[in-house]
This record gives structure tokens, sequence and C-alpha cells, in this order.
């Protein structure tokens, strides 16, 4: 037995030869974290900003609606001297306007989801938050966006 032993303590070792015996494959624990943590903090810094993303494209659908009901109301205007006084769903009946029906429909809204207050001198649209937005989103005679917190016709 010494002898066998005496005969594998000469043999030089794999490290001392350059040589290796066996190939190591794979990846050790510390690489396998460290690209874990990799992809947690870009998923931790990417997730916001489409988020973010989400809710400006929601937003531009809702005032791209806002600025056409805008546009033919500002065109009754000036034929009439007056806004209209009816409600949206009524101004959508009538026909002094070119606004087709279900046209003001998107991914995130449809018809039912504007609102008009108007006569007079001075007018309102908005759109309702619902689901998809946050705040309401509504437009003025003066063509400012604001967004309020309240319940408007809901």
């Amino acid at each position: 037995m010494n002898q066998l032993y005496k005969q594998k303590s000469t043999q030089p070792f794999p490290s001392q030869t350059g040589i290796r015996n066996r190939t190591m494959t794979g990846f050790s624990l510390v690489e396998l974290m460290i690209v874990i943590l990799i992809i947690g903090v870009l998923a931790a810094v990417a997730v916001p900003i489409y988020r973010g993303g989400i809710q400006k494209a929601v937003r531009a659908e809702g005032e791209a609606a806002l600025g056409a009901i805008r546009n033919e109301v500002r065109a009754y205007y000036g034929e009439w001297g007056v806004y209209p006084t009816e409600e949206l769903g009524q101004i959508m009946n009538q026909d002094w306007h070119d606004i087709q029906p279900g046209e003001l429909d998107g991914n995130s809204f449809t018809e039912m989801s504007y609102y008009y207050q108007g006569g007079g001198e001075i007018y309102l649209i908005g759109v309702h938050r619902g689901e998809v937005m946050d705040l309401h989103r509504s437009l003025n005679q003066d063509g400012e966006f604001q967004d309020w917190d309240v319940n408007v016709d809901e």
C-alpha cells in the first residue's frame, strides 16, 4: 500500500503541468448572482419609465380627441357667435360638425368618456379619468389643458 501511495504522490498535479484532466463547465454561483442583480436593477429602472410612457400615450389619446371636439365647437362659435349649450351626447347627434360616430373611440376611451359644458362665451370639454388616468383632463376655451381631481358628471 505504501508503494501505491508513493506512486500516486509522485505524479504531478494537473495545475503543475498546465494540462487539466477535467474541464470546468457552467457558471459559478457568484457569476449567476451578479447577472440576476444586474437584471433586477435594469427592471427596477425600466418599469417606471414604461408605466410613465403608457400614461403619456393615454393622455395624448384623450388630448387628441379633446382637440377634435374643440375644433368643432370653435367652428360652431365662428358661425353662430356663441358656444353650443347642449351636452356632448346631444352635440354628437347634430349635423353641424364633422365628427363621425365612433371617431372619438380609441384604445383607452370611448365617446362616453368625454364631456362638454358650455354656452355663451365659455366652455369646458374633458375626458373622465376612468381606469386609465389618475386625473380628469380638460380643455377650456383658451386652449389650456388642466388636470382635475373632481367628479364632473360621473
